[in-house]
């Protein structure tokens, strides 16, 4: 399992817990980010990359992708790309569109691809959704259900799990870990 973090990198406490908790695991994750965070708080990517983790772009202003004109998607990507080089001195190699909207292969936004492709950007959406955004935010029990059924139902043996850097899913993370585990799932390097 592949544990991935999108919107980030702010807020910094909730970061700065997902990054500690990683640590303790020894877990490396994906981050993709939002080209403004990371231009307001360029030292909170540092902190992504400099813990060992990835950094991927996830937009500038996190607008839905799918349904921007290829000039504003070029924009989008082109302005995170930025941003992130300056921050950390490294290139992203992957874009997840915002909502995943025109981001999957069996739908795809033929100028979300294209845009990607410029850059030298492979898409990428994810297997399992824990949904920690929808109320109750975080991955408490009430998550759990639905997320062992994605799992249970994938069919790639490498699965991609979807979070966000949010104060309940710093939380909740030590528990979420733990339970991966005693389903059985180690965690995938990016």
């Amino acid at each position: 399992m592949l544990l991935t973090f999108d919107d980030g990198p702010e807020p910094a406490t909730a970061l700065d817990t997902i990054l500690n908790i990683l640590g303790q695991n020894q877990i490396t994750a994906e981050f993709y980010v939002i080209g403004q965070e990371v231009a307001h708080s360029p030292g909170r990517a540092r902190a992504i990359v400099n813990k060992g983790h990835t950094i991927q772009n996830h937009s500038w202003s996190h607008i839905d992708l799918q349904k921007a004109s290829e000039a504003k998607v070029r924009q989008e990507v082109s302005k995170t790309q930025d941003a992130i080089y300056r921050a950390t001195g490294v290139k992203a190699k992957k874009l997840r569109p915002p909502y995943g909207n025109g981001g999957w292969a069996s739908k795809p936004d033929r100028e979300i691809f294209s845009v990607a492709h410029e850059f030298s950007l492979t898409v990428e959406n994810w297997d399992v959704d824990t949904r920690d955004w929808e109320r109750p935010r975080g991955i408490g029990p009430a998550k759990m259900a639905p997320v062992q059924r994605q799992c249970q139902h994938a069919t790639k043996p490498r699965l991609v799990a979807l979070m966000h850097v949010q104060p309940e899913t710093a939380k909740d993370l030590p528990n979420f870990i733990t339970t991966l585990k005693g389903w059985g799932f180690s965690f995938a390097r990016p």
